[in-house]
């Protein structure tokens, strides 16, 4: 165990103990829990995944249509489960290596997995540019001058055009052969590892120039996915809070923490993430204080029994299977 991720466990701990000191983690919390409500977290956890491995499935295909979606679904839920109970370490990576085995095409699908997270990451940015008249116009942001918009129409229509502009160039750059030409030779005069393993993920996006088509299926996809996200949250906050906090707050405040959880502080962002969630209810809830990381802490415990059966199948069985041979 090295010293940084010993800092990073010192940071999630320190982080827990703040936000238990200040009231706004309540490990007794689960405890106001249900049945029904459980079930319901597990039935929308299983939609994420689904969806998941149905968006990446797409991304695949471009690179082996030999791939079945059965292969997918494994090596998605393989990841998921192993970024959830061991706190983001390799559960990426592994689920890559358990795909990839006795396939041609490794690098291609190997890359796929980063092509996934940046477009998870652009459609989170979309429902934030979606939101932002009404993010400044509750809470804290009432008071900011940004809640003049003026006319909210016309800003929509200019965000309208702005991502379908935006999807055409990006449509009209990935299938010109002379751009594709340019970029490359450009980028492979450089021996930097960052530069180098940046021209192949756009070499890899390049392969897509004629499967646009599942690329912004997948950007649907992982758009549907926050929301459900959002929805699982707002059902544990209406259960645990006796407040009235939006399914608006609750889906804004899991976008700015997955977007934080790109930044690994401390493994698998635990108290940092329940941190960031606690501080965006804060702001968006008229500075009022409640227990808002015991949601957020709630939807991780959730996420980690589901985790479990994965979390053993690899253990018990894919991985000494690997070692006997």
């Amino acid at each position: 165990m090295n010293f940084k991720f010993i800092l990073k466990i010192i940071v999630g701990l320190f982080a827990i103990y703040a936000l238990t000191r200040y009231n706004v983690l309540d490990f007794s919390s689960i405890e106001k829990l249900d049945l029904a409500l459980s079930l319901k977290l597990l039935a929308l956890i299983s939609l994420v995944i689904f969806l998941g491995s149905v968006k990446w499935y797409y991304l695949l295909k471009v690179q082996d249509k030999t791939i079945t979606f059965k292969e997918t679904f494994e090596s998605y839920y393989l990841g998921y489960a192993l970024n959830h109970i061991l706190f983001g370490i390799a559960g990426d990576v592994i689920k890559t290596i358990y795909l990839v085995k006795n396939k041609d095409n490794k690098l291609g699908l190997s890359l796929s997995v980063v092509i996934d997270r940046i477009i998870g990451l652009v459609s989170m940015l979309i429902i934030i540019l979606a939101c932002i008249p009404k993010i400044f116009s509750i809470g804290k942001f009432s008071e900011s001058y940004f809640t003049y918009f003026g006319n909210i129409e016309l800003y929509y229509i200019i965000l309208f055009i702005f991502l379908l502009s935006a999807f055409i160039f990006f449509d009209k750059v990935i299938k010109s052969r002379r751009i594709n030409k340019v970029i490359l030779l450009f980028l492979y005069k450089y021996k930097n590892r960052f530069i180098k393993f940046t021209a192949k993920t756009l070499k890899l996006i390049f392969t897509y120039r004629k499967s646009t088509k599942n690329l912004l299926i997948n950007l649907i996809i992982a758009i549907i996915v926050q929301f459900i996200i959002g929805f699982a949250i707002y059902i544990i906050c209406k259960n645990i809070i006796s407040y009235d906090l939006s399914f608006f707050i609750n889906l804004i405040s899991s976008l700015a923490v997955q977007i934080i959880n790109v930044i690994p502080i401390s493994p698998g962002n635990i108290g940092v993430g329940e941190a960031a969630f606690s501080q965006v209810m804060y702001l968006l809830n008229d500075n009022i204080i409640l227990k808002y990381a015991s949601i957020y802490f709630i939807f991780r415990i959730f996420n980690m029994l589901y985790s479990i059966p994965g979390f053993i199948i690899y253990y018990v069985v894919i991985n000494r299977s690997n070692i006997r041979k």
